[in-house]
Parts: C-alpha cells; structure tokens; sequence
C-alpha cells in the first residue's frame, strides 16, 4: 500500500509548547536558587553573549547619536543664523550713529561759528554735487529766499570752501575754489605778504609768488579782504613745501587746502560786503593776465 506524500510536519500545539516551557521555566529557577553551578553557568552565558548584546545595542545608541547630531547642528545653524543677522542689523545701527554722530558734530561746528565769529552767515547743508560728480560744483539747501546772492562766500569749520555762482529761490550753486576759474586773494598771515592764489583742478596752486618775499612750508594763507567777496582771515590754503625756483622770479611751492572741500555736509554762507551781480561775482573768478 503506497504511502501518500505530505509536504506538511507535524508541530507541535501552542498549549503544549507554552506547558513546556512554563515547567523549563519553573525548573531552572529552582535549580538556581540551590544550585551555586548554575549561578556559574549563568555568568558564562552572560559573559558569552555580551558581544551579541553590544551588537544588538549599537543600532539604538547610533539612531539616539544621530538624532541628537542632527537636532544640535539645525540648533546651532539656526542660532549662527540668528547671531549674523543680529551683528548685521547691529553693525549697520554702528555705523549709522556714527554718521550721525558727524553730522551732529559737523552741523555744531557750523553753528559754533556763525554764533561767535560770523554772526551773520547762514548754515546750509549740501545736498548734491550736481549734474556731474566729477565737476567742481555743489548744490546747497539755501537761496535767495535766505537771502543769499551769487558771489556769496561759502566755508566749513576749516575754512574756505568756494563761492556760489548761480542762485535759486530755494538753492544755490556752489563753485569750489579748487575749479579752473576760481582765484581767491590771500595774504601771508605769517608775514602778511599779499597774494593769489588760483583753482587747479582737484588742488590749489601759488603760481606768482616772488622769490625776494618770505615764503616757508608750514604758512598758512587766509583771505586778505582786499575784495567784497571774501572776509578776512579765512584759512584758504597750507604750503606744504617752498623752493626758490631757479631760472624764475617766483617761488615752486605745493599746497594743500584744509577745508573739507568735497565732504563736508554742512556749510556757512557768508554775505558780501558789498553785492556782487552774477556778472561781477564771474569777473572776480577770472584769473589775471599772467605777468
């Protein structure tokens, strides 16, 4: 009689196994509370199977790392972040009221002179440098509505800046001394030896200054007053350096202008003595016939 296949084994029941080892279980308790070899037999086994168990720890200890990795670097990106944008936000508020501070300090400066020495100029603030940046001419706040007038001197706290040539009801143009036309008479005031001297671009030139004439590097050049333009005394120019220039009547010396000519934000505007029309103020802006 042929026997039928069965791809199926026969298992056991779960009753029967969990009666298994229910009494596997009670068994071994008994036997290690009164047997000291089994105790024994315990440690090796812990001892054996401790790889296993600092195998079967790491992939927990390695997810906790990472986890706490990750959620400390986006706290630390994100405290970066917020840290940059506090310096930034600081560092332009620095360097805002240091601005101001110039301003403030600059606009005193302006005030302080017209209430002690110059009475009667009129502050004004630079608002442009006109059509072309690099031109020797700004724009002010003030015009004739404050009574300014073309050939109005303009100076800062360190001394003359230029004179203005067009004026408007509510703003004026300023030409810088530094500008090709400009001439603006001055006087030795360590000596009192009179003078002109002449715009040269982007600097100031002393070009006919006679040699038999006490010249020294360090004299300062102020305004003589000679002309209803400029009052007297105005710091106009410093020479740098004085040489007896051989072949020449005249002395080669280098200026330097200590005005603030193209930074300064505010400005004084000092009247004439007598008013000048546009085409008298362009008159005295024209250089002599050379000599």
């Amino acid at each position: 009689m042929s026997k039928s296949l069965s791809f199926t084994r026969n298992r056991n029941r779960p009753v029967n196994r969990l009666v298994i080892l229910s009494i596997a279980s009670i068994a071994l308790m008994v036997l290690d509370g009164r047997y000291a070899a089994v105790q024994q037999l315990k440690s090796y086994l812990s001892t054996a199977l401790k790889p296993l168990q600092w195998l079967a720890d790491k992939p927990v200890e390695l997810y906790e790392y990472g986890s706490t990795f990750l959620h400390s670097q986006q706290s630390l990106i994100a405290a970066n972040s917020r840290l940059q944008t506090e310096n930034m936000r600081l560092s332009a508020m620095l360097r805002q009221s240091g601005a101001e501070r110039r301003e403030l300090e600059e606009l005193r400066r302006i005030n302080g002179l017209k209430n002690t020495a110059l009475g009667n100029g009129t502050a004004a603030e630079v608002v442009s440098n006109g059509k072309n940046p690099l031109a020797d001419k700004l724009v002010i706040n003030k015009g004739s509505s404050d009574g300014l007038q073309a050939g109005d001197a303009v100076v800062d706290q360190n001394g003359l800046i230029g004179q203005l040539t067009a004026v408007h009801p509510f703003g004026a143009e300023l030409t810088l001394l530094t500008h090709a036309q400009s001439v603006v008479p001055v006087t030795v005031e360590r000596t009192g030896v009179r003078s002109l001297v002449y715009g040269d671009g982007n600097r100031v030139s002393l070009r006919y200054f006679p040699v038999d004439a006490d010249l020294q590097a360090g004299d300062l050049l102020v305004t003589s007053g000679l002309d209803s333009v400029y009052p007297a005394g105005i710091p106009v120019a410093k020479v740098e350096s004085a040489e007896r220039s051989s072949g020449t009547p005249y002395y080669r010396a280098a200026l330097s202008v200590p005005a603030a000519v193209r930074s300064s934000k505010y400005v004084l505007v000092l009247p004439q003595t007598e008013p000048l029309s546009v085409q008298t103020a362009s008159e005295a802006a024209a250089p002599p016939p050379r000599p």
